[in-house]
Formats: structure tokens, sequence, C-alpha cells
């Protein structure tokens, strides 16, 4: 059995009395340790893609099984426990929260989802030393440089030990030097039995991974 299984997903969009279709009958199938490149034009669905595998827009058609179980015949309450403890979501822009700390937004998932504050500093501690920026961890994100602040977001997407981890151009505002160091971040976490999706640009990346799926714009 599959971890992820993405079966003839299809997403269209109205757009003033029209249909713009952006995904049709997609498919493929994701394992534990997986890491996996989604790749092709603007235009193409990958972001889409992945908002819908993360349980943040419904497909028009088609089935999303994770863990043997359609996350669209859940309920709502039901979703949001998927997206907080089973997915981990990084972006180009890394969304640090302003007023905390770099170890405060680490922590921040952890205290949504009850975790204990003692608990939740202990795996936050663990996480921003695996990302090595442990002396940095009360810099608030301005104090920070753009490099430091996307691996706060990367360690921020394993709080809660995700199963998935789905990274929209998680190095599209990196010089080369962090964008490899993301990149590191990420195959370790997929070497350590975690699937890792990445929507990318960057072909340096796509070769480092294991699968490379190419979606067409249609």
């Amino acid at each position: 059995m599959s971890l992820l299984e993405i079966k003839n997903v299809s997403k269209s969009f109205d757009m003033k009395g029209s249909s713009l279709n952006v995904i049709n009958d997609f498919n493929f199938t994701a394992e534990k340790g997986d890491l996996i490149a989604l790749t092709g034009p603007s235009g193409a669905g990958k972001s889409t893609l992945l908002h819908i595998i993360g349980g943040l827009d419904k497909p028009t058609k088609g089935n999303v099984i994770f863990n043997n179980i359609d996350i669209y015949n859940m309920k709502e309450t039901e979703l949001n426990v998927y997206r907080g403890k089973n997915m981990g979501f990084v972006f180009q822009f890394h969304y640090l929260l302003d007023d905390f700390t770099a170890i405060e937004n680490i922590m921040i998932p952890m205290l949504i989802h009850n975790v204990s504050k003692r608990d939740a500093e202990k795996r936050a501690e663990e996480l921003i030393k695996s990302v090595c920026l442990y002396e940095r961890r009360n810099h608030y994100p301005s104090e920070l440089s753009g490099g430091e602040q996307q691996r706060i977001a990367v360690a921020r997407a394993l709080s809660n030990k995700p199963e998935i981890i789905l990274a929209d151009e998680p190095t599209g505002n990196l010089d080369k030097s962090n964008s490899l160091a993301v990149l590191d971040i990420l195959k370790q976490q997929a070497e350590n039995g975690v699937c890792v999706i990445i929507v990318t640009h960057d072909e340096y990346i796509a070769t480092e991974c294991k699968k490379h799926i190419v979606m067409q714009k249609l």
C-alpha cells in the first residue's frame, strides 16, 4: 500500500462564466522516503496539486488517498487534523511571524496541536540544531538572512513530525549556497523516511530527486 495515491485528479476554476482546466486526470503514487520533484511550465498546476495533496484545495474530481483514506471524504475537523499532523508546508516565502523569535516560530505549530510548552521547546531546539541555527534561536525573522529564514521555515514544517513535506519553490528566493543547504535538509528528511515533494524550476534540484514528475500545461 502506497503512502499517497493521486487517482484521476482534475481541477478546474470558474473564470467569468467559463471553466479553466488546470489539472486533468492526473495520477501518481508516493512512498515513505521518496524525494520527488514536480516540474513543468508556469500554469501547469504544480502548486495547485500541492494544495490538493495538502488538503487545502478540493479537486474538481478524483481522489487523494493517504494511508488508505480518501482525505476529501473527511469532515472539515478531520481534514484540519490531517493537515496539522501529517503535512509539513514550505513555501517560496518563509511566512515566519515577525513578532516571534526563530525558536518560537518553530514551536507554534506544536502548541496549536496541544503539545506542552516544555515538549515543544525541546523539539524546537532539536530542529533548530538540525538546520545549524541554534545560535540564532532567539533572533527575530528581521534579524536573519534570507537563507536563515528559509531554514527556520523548513524546521517549522518538521515540528509535528509530518509524514509528507510539501515544498513549493523552497529555494526560489535563495542563492546557490543557501539553496543547496535547504536541499540537503530536505534530502536528509527523505533519508529518514519522510516523503518530500518539491515543486521547482531548478534543474539541479530535480536531478537530485529520486523521482521526477513533469507536469504539462493544458
